[in-house]
């Protein structure tokens, strides 16, 4: 006879299995019970029925009406209680056709003591648990249905999880973007798509190993890359190089770390820029372009200057700024008109740009009817010279100017300086105002001529 401590000890693990059931669900636990012997099936209800009076019990008497109330049922299965000892088929049959679905039910066997052997392979062809009848009492029945249940759900989710990276896989490889995730402690690439494996880094084949790809020139410049996005949070990089075709091409890399269970990674894309650098280059050109003559404008003359001030302190170099002004421009523009003056000065950039024949010079508009040019390694001779051939080229051009007190046709002055710079720190401002003082000093010794700083 069960001792009274034995008894409540089964009872309170019953009771402890039944809370576990009992956990509210949005979806009722539906189980299809195919056993054959009634009055199993009815203590089975009964001991379902204690622990959880929501539960939905179906029963069926053979194999085949348990397989079409699975088929035709309206709401899936959460759980089949299944005997192995069946009137029509074999329990292990009936497993094989319910794990034939699309989505089966979790299946507990029902299997007599002495077909333990039944039970293993029960479990090799995917039951969930298995269930010797002549013990099964309350709480190992709904620990097992429980268990199943739970374990079905687990891995109905890592199947989905599989389903959802083979799709993320599938469609990473399908974009042209470079998707590649660095172990941020070793700078090893460890998973990257197609394109940037094999079209916009290259990366190496071999994946999961010390490499830095291709749009990187040295293993030091990755590291170093690495290293940024690990400080700062994030990174970016530029690779510029030129394709089998000869066009110029340009892939960006921007890279986040994010850590994952204390790990550090770093999430990288590359994209091809290409398109986008050319833009950019034509809206910054655009911007340094003077709109009515074409030749460059105030803004690129000071940056060039700057950049040309640096070159000449470099090499020890001089740098010649030359001046021009068009002569009595004002009286032109009131009687031949705006757009007679327009026409004008875009004729008048043509020739001095003419008249500028180094390649390492600039010609700029430096506002309204002046221009500016930069030379470099040009002393004061050498300004003298190009302003002068700049200034023949002007009259060249023989544009009437009825109302000039210069000459019949539009002319121009000139001013130049030279310098040889003594530090990139220096002010460049001097250099331009001692042209300009030239400048100044050609117009009141009668215009059309060229004066130079210092002579």
């Amino acid at each position: 006879m069960d001792q009274p401590g034995a008894i409540d000890d089964c009872a309170a693990r019953a009771e402890s299995a039944a809370l576990v059931l009992q956990k509210p669900s949005a979806v009722p636990v539906r189980i299809l019970l195919i056993d054959d012997n009634l009055p199993d099936r009815v203590r089975y209800r009964r001991m379902l029925l204690r622990a959880n009076t929501d539960y939905e019990i179906d029963e069926a008497g053979d194999g085949a009406r348990g397989l079409k109330m699975l088929e035709e049922a309206a709401h899936p299965y959460t759980c089949v209680l299944l005997d192995q000892d069946l009137p029509d088929m074999q329990g292990l049959d009936v497993l094989e056709d319910i794990r034939a679905h699309a989505n089966p039910p979790p299946v507990v066997m029902l299997t007599g003591e002495e077909d333990a052997a039944v039970s293993i392979e029960a479990l090799r062809r995917g039951a969930a648990d298995y269930l010797m009848k002549r013990r099964i009492d309350e709480d190992r029945l709904l620990r097992a249905i429980q268990g199943a249940i739970e374990r079905a759900a687990l891995a109905q989710k890592l199947r989905d999880n599989e389903q959802r990276l083979a799709r993320f896989y599938r469609l990473a490889n399908q974009t042209e973007d470079a998707l590649f995730i660095v172990d941020a402690a070793s700078s090893r690439i460890t998973e990257c798509n197609e394109a940037a494996r094999k079209r916009l880094l290259p990366i190496s084949a071999e994946v999961d190993s010390v490499v830095h790809p291709a749009a990187f020139a040295s293993p030091e410049l990755w590291q170093e890359f690495c290293r940024h996005a690990v400080s700062e949070g994030s990174a970016s990089y530029e690779w510029h190089f030129q394709q089998a075709d000869g066009q110029d091409a340009t892939i960006e890399i921007l890279a986040r770390c994010i850590e994952e269970d204390g790990t550090p990674y770093i999430v990288a894309v590359g994209r091809d820029i290409s398109v986008r650098k050319v833009r950019e280059q034509d809206l910054i050109a655009r911007s340094l372009r003077d709109g009515l003559t074409g030749v460059w404008n105030r803004r690129a003359f000071d940056e060039r200057l700057s950049e040309f001030w640096r070159e000449a302190t470099r090499k020890r170099r001089p740098l010649a700024v030359v001046m021009i002004d068009v002569d009595q421009f004002k009286a032109y523009n009131d009687s031949a008109g705006h757009p007679a003056g327009d026409e004008c000065l875009r004729r008048i950039a043509q020739a001095l740009r003419s008249g500028v024949l180094r390649e390492s010079s600039m010609l700029a508009r430096y506002g309204g009817e002046e221009f500016a040019v930069l030379i470099e390694d040009a002393d004061s001779e050498s300004a003298r010279v190009v302003a002068e051939r700049m200034r023949q080229a002007v009259l060249a051009l023989a544009l009437p100017h009825p109302d000039s007190g210069v000459a019949a046709s539009i002319t121009v002055s000139a001013g130049a300086a030279s310098w040889i710079p003594a530090s990139d720190q220096d002010d460049m401002r001097p250099l331009v105002a001692a042209a300009d003082a030239a400048l100044y000093r050609a117009k009141q010794a009668g215009r059309n001529q060229v004066a130079v700083a210092g002579a």
